[in-house]
């Protein structure tokens, strides 16, 4: 998750900035296929699945907001929808979580194309899960923080350069597999903004009002390129946005019972566990029917 107007990742000092928002596409339409309010410290597994040839290899890859982060029990979105494979499909799941707090997709790619682990761990997956954007957004906090430029202008370059890399990233996890089999799926961003604003600093000038538009225009803009790429590849999003903060994107999600405003500002429990039933809901075909 990503708060903004300063507040950096990492919990040791509030870690989360606001307007980088958490990640998903929703209502699973076949919409292709967060914020990382900048994390709050906690590491991923990087475990190597020992499962038996009949368990699905789930892999996750993201940052904070695929981590866990926001979630009491530290099970998050990933682990969530792992327990749904087994407990409603009756599908056994090994999950080899490489999420990362303050990873952007930059160093996503990069990981990709040249960390033996991590190609290794895509290679033999046969469901990847993406869930990354948030801690991008920290390059247009420090811009607008330091006046270089005013409001969502801040943003438009981070976030063109978000979406490039994630169609990178797709195709790139469509190559090391090598198989249309793999099940390719992500979640989008919410907007975080609205019932935060008392935790999240003000930058110079800008009123509530405009913190939320800001925050709703990263959403909007991040969650478009995410599914866009999902499409492209063969993948779904799911729309958190939609699911989180209504059909307007500007919702309360801390009033519905559905964001962290402590752990800000990540979806909490209940949160997380709407976007694993949305995962669920895109099915498991090709790899099963």
């Amino acid at each position: 998750m990503t708060l903004v107007f300063g507040i950096r990742e990492g919990r040791s000092s509030m870690a989360l900035r606001l307007l980088g928002v958490l990640a998903l596409c929703v209502l699973v339409a076949s919409c292709g296929g967060g914020s990382d309010p900048h994390s709050s410290g906690r590491s991923a597994s990087t475990a190597t699945p020992t499962s038996p040839s009949s368990a699905l290899n789930v892999v996750a890859l993201g940052d904070s907001e695929t981590a866990g982060n926001g979630d009491p029990s530290g099970a998050g979105w990933v682990e969530r929808y792992a327990r749904l494979l087994r407990t409603r499909l009756s599908v056994d799941a090994e999950v080899s979580n490489l999420a990362a707090d303050g990873k952007t997709s930059a160093e996503l790619l990069t990981e990709l194309r040249s960390d033996a682990n991590t190609r290794e761990m895509v290679k033999g997956a046969d469901i990847v899960l993406l869930g990354i954007g948030g801690a991008d957004l920290n390059a247009g906090d420090d811009a607008l923080k330091a006046g270089r430029c005013r409001a969502e202008a801040c943003y438009t370059p981070v976030l063109k350069t978000f979406g490039r890399n994630f169609d990178a990233i797709a195709a790139e996890v469509r190559k090391l597999r090598g198989s249309e089999k793999t099940l390719l799926r992500s979640i989008t961003q919410p907007n975080v903004i609205p019932g935060a604003e008392d935790v999240i600093p003000l930058a110079s000038g800008l009123s509530n009002e405009g913190m939320r538009r800001i925050g709703l225009y990263q959403a909007r803009t991040a969650n478009r390129a995410i599914c866009r790429g999902m499409t492209k590849h063969g993948g779904r999003c799911i729309d958190v946005l939609l699911a989180i903060n209504g059909p307007s994107g500007k919702a309360d999600g801390y009033e519905a019972g559905l964001l962290n405003h402590e752990d800000c500002c990540y979806p909490n429990a209940k949160g997380q566990q709407l976007m694993a039933e949305l995962l669920l809901k895109t099915g498991l075909a090709p790899v099963r029917r």
